[in-house]
């Protein structure tokens, strides 16, 4: 839902979802496997005109940093291309603090949307350096999505019907898998 109205707000041609092979910010203990998150990420962007899976960070091995991608992005987009970063609220508050930050900066445009949880958009950008101010913009959504990957996983691994918090080919490839807990024959699928 965020990606697609961010896609409107900012009338992208495309939109990339980027699953990364390691990332510098979790415990990869805790982390589900890269073939298993770039799979679910193609399911979820399989009917969706104008959406894709870019794989070139669950390629790349080590961790996987945004300066290394948007570069990459950039060599391979048109001279004139814009490009853009979305992200949440969580991710904006501290994106200053990212490796190479102000390649960041220099490469992309940032599109944030309000998480509950934390604090809004409008609220962040004051507190960034203004180099970050000028290239981000606040993405309107009717109201902040009030939903986490922790909280579906946490809901799977209790047993909870998550059929209304996911795309149903997403839950379906989590089933097939048996990932958090689920299996096919015990999730409900709509």
């Amino acid at each position: 839902m965020i990606a697609s109205l961010a896609a409107a707000a900012i009338n992208a041609d495309i939109t990339l979802w980027i699953p990364n092979q390691v990332s510098p910010w979790k415990d990869q203990s805790k982390v589900t496997a890269v073939s298993a998150r770039v799979a679910l990420a193609e399911a979820a962007t399989a009917d969706i005109c104008d959406m894709d899976v870019w794989t070139i960070e669950a390629e790349r091995p080590g961790p996987s940093f945004t300066f290394e991608t948007v570069l990459e992005a950039r060599r391979l987009a048109e001279p004139n291309a814009k490009l853009w970063f979305l992200c949440g609220a969580d991710v904006l508050s501290g994106i200053a603090s990212f490796r190479e930050a102000d390649v960041i900066c220099n490469t992309v445009r940032i599109a944030a949307f309000d998480r509950p949880g934390f604090a809004r958009v409008d609220a962040i950008l004051p507190t960034l350096p203004k180099a970050w101010q000028d290239v981000t913009d606040a993405i309107g959504t009717p109201e902040p999505v009030d939903i986490s990957s922790t909280a579906v996983r946490d809901a799977l691994m209790a047993g909870k019907d998550v059929s209304a918090l996911l795309h149903p080919a997403v839950l379906r490839e989590i089933q097939l898998r048996g990932l958090y807990g689920s299996a096919l024959e015990e999730q409900k699928a709509v």
